[in-house]
């Protein structure tokens, strides 16, 4: 049976979907908390379809999200304590009054999240990314030019800022690799930048993609070491550098063909 939704008086610019599907394949979230579309629209709203089994029919709630207009969505994943999902139903959205917020789902409301998310960006926020493998970290992106991730240290306390990377154009899209080591990002006019995270937390340029193909930054992506131009051997690998971090590097670069 179709449903429609013709409630929003303007576009609808995001939509994701959280509901039964193969991991994070094809834009769904896990299932663990039914079958759920989040939309973004121009009218400023956000607004939350949610299906019923028991009844098969669908519900809408809404909230009131962005003055000028809602731009980008995204759910938060599901974390896990010895084995047991838990934590809450949350989103995250970005907007053309410059800001993010986050929302969580609480005896069945909708309800901005305290506190609230700081002001960072200076131009629209045209996308949100909660990073796969962790419900903490978040990466916003803005036509200011800008990309930040975000940790909190635990669901209910004060967001921090961990890495801001700047660009030379505006931020359009963001994609984390499903390892959440990397970090994709499209901006300006037709460019795509991968970036890696470091050992300290940042995150590093790993390559870039134009038109005229994909250029790596030396050792970034491949493991290579860079050119040495001094003659120094290459530095040892730092200590940290564990088996299941490399066996989850190499998954990130097959997936990426390489």
């Amino acid at each position: 049976m179709a449903y429609v939704d013709s409630s929003h008086a303007a576009s609808v610019n995001d939509v994701e979907s959280l509901g039964p599907g193969v991991g994070y394949a094809a834009g769904f979230a896990p299932q663990e908390h039914g079958l759920r579309l989040a939309c973004a629209s121009s009218d400023g709203q956000v607004s939350v379809l949610s299906y019923s089994p028991a009844d098969g029919q669908w519900r809408r709630s809404v909230m009131q999200a962005h003055s000028g207009g809602a731009q980008t969505v995204n759910w938060a994943p599901v974390s896990y304590r010895d084995g047991v999902p838990c934590g809450s139903v949350r989103l995250a959205t970005g907007g053309c009054d410059h800001t993010v917020k986050i929302w969580r789902f609480d005896n069945e409301v909708w309800c901005e999240e305290n506190p609230r998310f700081p002001y960072a960006h200076t131009d629209w926020v045209r996308d949100v990314a909660w990073r796969p493998d962790h419900s903490s970290v978040l990466a916003t992106g803005s036509w200011d030019q800008s990309v930040i991730i975000w940790s909190q240290e635990m669901e209910g306390q004060a967001w921090r800022q961990i890495s801001k990377i700047q660009l030379d154009g505006k931020v359009e899209c963001l994609s984390w690799s499903i390892t959440g080591s990397m970090l994709a990002v499209s901006y300006g006019d037709g460019m795509s930048i991968i970036f890696k995270e470091a050992y300290n937390g940042h995150f590093e340029e790993a390559g870039k993609i134009e038109e005229s193909g994909f250029t790596e930054v030396a050792g970034k992506l491949s493991g290579a070491p860079p050119p040495q131009g001094d003659g120094l051997a290459p530095a040892p690998a730092p200590p940290s550098m564990n088996s299941e971090m490399a066996q989850q590097q190499q998954a990130v670069l097959e997936a990426f063909g390489m």
